[in-house]
This record gives C-alpha cells, sequence and structure tokens, in this order.
C-alpha cells in the first residue's frame, strides 16, 4: 500500500475569505457610483440627442421660440445629479421643482422625458446594459485584486 499526505497551508485563503465582506462592500460601492454617474449623464445628454429620450418629445406649440425645448436657461439640464442613498441604492435626480413637470408631463403640458425610465417606471434598455456591464466591471475588478 502507498499514500500521499499532502498538507495545505490555507492562511492565504483564510485571510482572502476574511477580506471577501469589505471586497464586496467595495465592489457594491463602485458599481453604484458608475450606475450613478451614467444615468446622470444620459439624463443631461437627452436634453440634446433625442436617441437618448425614452420616447420622442412633443413639438414646441410656440413655433416662434428660439430657444431649443427644455432648453432656454440650461439651470435643468444642469441640475442634475446622484447620490449614494444605502448600501444597495443610487439615487439620481434633480432639484427643480419643475423637473418633474417636464418628465412626466402635465394637464396643460406634454411629457419631455429626460430621465432614461419609460412611462411605466423601467430603466432603459441602454441604460440597463450600461448597469449590467458596471456591476461585472466593478465586481470583477475586486475579485482581481483578491
Amino acid at each position: 500500500m502507498i499514500s500521499v499526505t499532502v498538507s495545505v497551508d490555507t492562511s492565504r485563503f483564510d485571510r482572502m475569505m476574511s477580506d471577501f465582506p469589505a471586497a464586496l462592500a467595495r465592489a457594491r460601492s463602485r458599481a453604484l457610483s458608475w450606475i450613478g454617474q451614467h444615468v446622470a449623464t444620459d439624463a443631461t445628454l437627452a436634453f440634446r440627442t433625442p436617441s437618448l429620450r425614452p420616447s420622442p418629445w412633443a413639438p414646441r406649440k410656440d413655433k416662434k421660440s428660439k430657444h431649443p425645448l427644455l432648453i432656454r436657461s440650461g439651470s435643468l439640464r444642469q441640475s442634475i445629479r446622484w447620490r449614494i442613498t444605502a448600501a444597495d441604492t443610487v439615487e439620481v435626480g434633480s432639484d427643480k421643482k419643475y423637473a418633474s413637470f417636464h418628465q412626466d408631463g402635465t394637464r396643460n403640458m406634454p411629457a419631455r422625458p429626460f430621465f432614461p425610465v419609460d412611462r411605466n417606471g423601467n430603466l432603459t434598455p441602454r441604460i440597463m446594459r450600461k448597469i449590467d456591464a458596471d456591476i461585472d466591471k466593478a465586481y470583477s475588478a475586486e475579485l482581481g485584486r483578491m
């Protein structure tokens, strides 16, 4: 009879596993930051790039106006910000009171959505692809560090 005994030093594995919760938190935070940046950027660019809008904008009633739709001073476009609000949540929004009127419309004004969200509250396919890529990239980077 023959046998081989192999003793393995598991200290490196133990160290990696003890680092895993911190790595997971770093990856989550990095992914949320990238997601916030992408959603905010797409919302900002939608003012001038129709293909980024979740639906087409109704034409202006006043044909004589020299300003492009929703761009008089640019303050709405410039007000879009993002912030991480919880361990798994990023919020993208505007502090302008009239932002929701333009996004959703009113009784007297058609919706001219600029956030990449459709009428049902679903993110657009383009932004979903970016989010999936951000998550994959963030977690892969952390795993590579370990």
